[in-house]
C-alpha cells in the first residue's frame, strides 16, 4: 500500500473513531438529560379489618421528554423484620405523557396471617414497621429499559380478633317446667385501642341443643387491653330441652357450649368502623 493512500486510511480510522466516541459522549449526555424521575407521594389505607390491611401507594414519575414514554412496569416488595413478604410486578401498560408528571398507582394486600409466620414477636405487638422497596422501570429511546429506585418506610397498626367465650352461668330461678338462666359472655380486647359492640345476634346451644337466641342492640365499650361481660338471659323451657338440662342445672355439671351469631365492631379507627364480626366459638363452662 502506498504511504499516501496509507496515511489517509489513517485519517480516515481516526475521524470514525473521533466522531464515534463523540457520538457516544452526546448519547450519554443526552441519556442523563431524558431519564425520568419518580417519587412517593402518598400512602393511603383503603381499608382494613382483623384479616388484612388494603394499602395504595401513589408515586408520581416525571417525563422531560418532548415524547410519550411506556411505563414498562413496576417491581415492589413489602419487607417487614428484614422478610420480604408480599412481592409482585404492576403498573404495566402505563403511558407517561410527554413533559409532564403522571400518577402511577401500587395497590398491596396485606394478610395479617403472615405476620404470624415471621420470626420474632411481631404478632404480639401493636404496630409494626415495614419499608416498601420500588423499582419503577421506563422505557427510553436507544437506551431501553431504565429503573428508577424509590422507598418507603412506615408504621401500621396490628388490629387483632377480640377473644369472646362465656365465663360462666348462673341459675335465677329453676323449678320442673321452667329456668331462668343467665349466660356471662366475657369479651377480651388484646388491641392497644378502645372497642365498642354492639347489635350482638346470638344463638346460644348448650350440650347441642339450642337454648336461647335473640338480639341485644346495646353498645358495650371495651377498654384497650381490657374486658368486659355482656349478660344474657335465657328462659328456658325444661318440657323441650329435656331432663338432662334440668340435671345438669340442678347439679351444676360442667356443659359444652356454642356461641354462634354475629356483632357489629367499631374500632374508633377511620377505616375500621362498622365491621360485622361473625360469631362461632366453642368451649366448656360451669354452673355458677
Amino acid at each position: 500500500m502506498k504511504p499516501n493512500a496509507r496515511r489517509l486510511l489513517s485519517l480516515s480510522f481516526t475521524l470514525i473513531l473521533t466522531l464515534f466516541i463523540s457520538g457516544c459522549a452526546e448519547l450519554t449526555k443526552h441519556a442523563e438529560a431524558i431519564k425520568p424521575t419518580a417519587k412517593l407521594t402518598g400512602m393511603n389505607l383503603k381499608s382494613i379489618d382483623f384479616e388484612k390491611a388494603e394499602l395504595l401507594f401513589d408515586f408520581a414519575v416525571e417525563n422531560k421528554n418532548p415524547v410519550t414514554l411506556d411505563l414498562a412496569g413496576l417491581d415492589y416488595n413489602l419487607i417487614i423484620a428484614e422478610q420480604s413478604l408480599i412481592s409482585g410486578v404492576t403498573a404495566k401498560g402505563i403511558k407517561l405523557k410527554a413533559n409532564s408528571t403522571s400518577p402511577v398507582q401500587v395497590p398491596v394486600t396485606l394478610k395479617f396471617d403472615d405476620l404470624k409466620k415471621l420470626p420474632g414477636e411481631i404478632w404480639g405487638k401493636d404496630n409494626f414497621d415495614y419499608k416498601l422497596d420500588t423499582v419503577i422501570n421506563v422505557m427510553l429511546p436507544y437506551i431501553g429499559n431504565y429503573a428508577v429506585p424509590v422507598t418507603k418506610t412506615g408504621q401500621l397498626p396490628v388490629p387483632k380478633l377480640p377473644s369472646i367465650s362465656i365465663k360462666g352461668m348462673s341459675v335465677e330461678s329453676l323449678s320442673f317446667t321452667t329456668a331462668n338462666v343467665i349466660a356471662q359472655i366475657e369479651i377480651d380486647n388484646p388491641n392497644a385501642f378502645e372497642l365498642a359492640l354492639s347489635n350482638l345476634d346470638y344463638q346460644l346451644n348448650i350440650n347441642q341443643q339450642e337454648w336461647g337466641h335473640g338480639k341485644i342492640a346495646e353498645t358495650r365499650n371495651i377498654p384497650k387491653k381490657g374486658k368486659t361481660v355482656i349478660d344474657i338471659p335465657l328462659s328456658l323451657n325444661l318440657l323441650s330441652v329435656g331432663q338432662t338440662s334440668y340435671k345438669m342445672l340442678l347439679h351444676k355439671a360442667d356443659m359444652d357450649y356454642q356461641l354462634k351469631g354475629n356483632v357489629d365492631v367499631d374500632t374508633g379507627i377511620e377505616m375500621m368502623k362498622a365491621i360485622k364480626l361473625p360469631l362461632d366459638v366453642q368451649g366448656t363452662t360451669s354452673l355458677q
